[in-house]
């Protein structure tokens, strides 16, 4: 199962499929209202032509106080040192680091500008709800006209399988039956749902870390002492289920 959420808030606009509908990887499933997003962007795009006419002047700004200084040089030269003064030279020197500081801290605001518009484009992206996987819808936790929060945690929307043909059992071994447990061994198991109708299954795994495992750990370090409790491994099963007769949670 897939939990498909939201990273970004605001009012569900629309919503497309409905439980039970087949999605495919990067369908649209919902739609998040844009309408901030949008004037983000606007504002972005504003500040980085902004940005921009600033690089150009500062970029004009130092082709005048470079041309100003290669004229003194020149008549420094000529003049065999005589003029301009010194302190010409150096004011001039100064107004050329100046403006290619300008200049560089002017391009730094153009790659802000940029960025601060790469991301709210992406904020405009991530409010179409697309599937990450191709499969099934099992739950709408979402209607129109509902306002999701991604502040703290990620809401989910949707619950998806990604494929109902090859699902997972997962079983709880005792301890002293765990030893009997082997990975590729083949298992039968049966379902409320079909009375006296068995199901062939094969060991994925048995987990090594028993159901106390992180239990122990987190009262070790409250100083806790560990009571007393029944210790079961869990083995995941690989299961056909090509009919479609078996469900999830089953």
């Amino acid at each position: 199962q897939v939990e498909v959420g939201s990273e970004v808030s605001g009012r569900i606009d629309r919503v497309y499929v409905d439980v039970n509908d087949r999605v495919t990887r990067g369908q649209v499933l919902a739609l998040i209202n844009t309408d901030v997003i949008e004037d983000q962007i606007k504002q972005s795009q504003a500040n980085l032509q902004a940005s921009r006419a600033q690089v150009a002047q500062a970029r004009a700004t130092l082709d005048v106080d470079s041309a100003q200084l290669n004229r003194l040089q020149e008549v420094y030269r000529l003049s065999d040192g005589k003029v301009p003064s010194k302190t010409e030279m150096e004011a001039a020197e100064a107004n050329v680091a100046r403006s290619k500081a300008a200049l560089n801290s002017a391009q730094a605001n153009v790659t802000s500008a940029q960025a601060q518009l790469s991301s709210s484009m992406t904020n405009r992206d991530r409010a179409l709800i697309r599937s990450p996987v191709s499969g099934v819808v099992l739950a709408r936790q979402v209607e129109p006209g509902q306002t999701v929060a991604a502040s703290f945690n990620t809401p989910t929307l949707f619950v998806l399988a990604e494929d109902l043909s090859q699902m997972q059992l997962r079983v709880s071994v005792d301890e002293a039956d765990v030893g009997q447990v082997r990975q590729n061994q083949k298992a039968n198991f049966t379902v409320d749902a079909y009375p006296g109708r068995q199901f062939p299954a094969v060991v994925e795994r048995v987990n090594l870390a028993s159901n106390n495992t992180a239990q122990s750990s987190q009262q070790q370090q409250q100083g806790g002492q560990q009571a007393n409790a029944v210790i079961i491994y869990e083995a995941r099963l690989t299961v056909d289920n090509a009919n479609g007769l078996l469900r999830p949670g089953m």
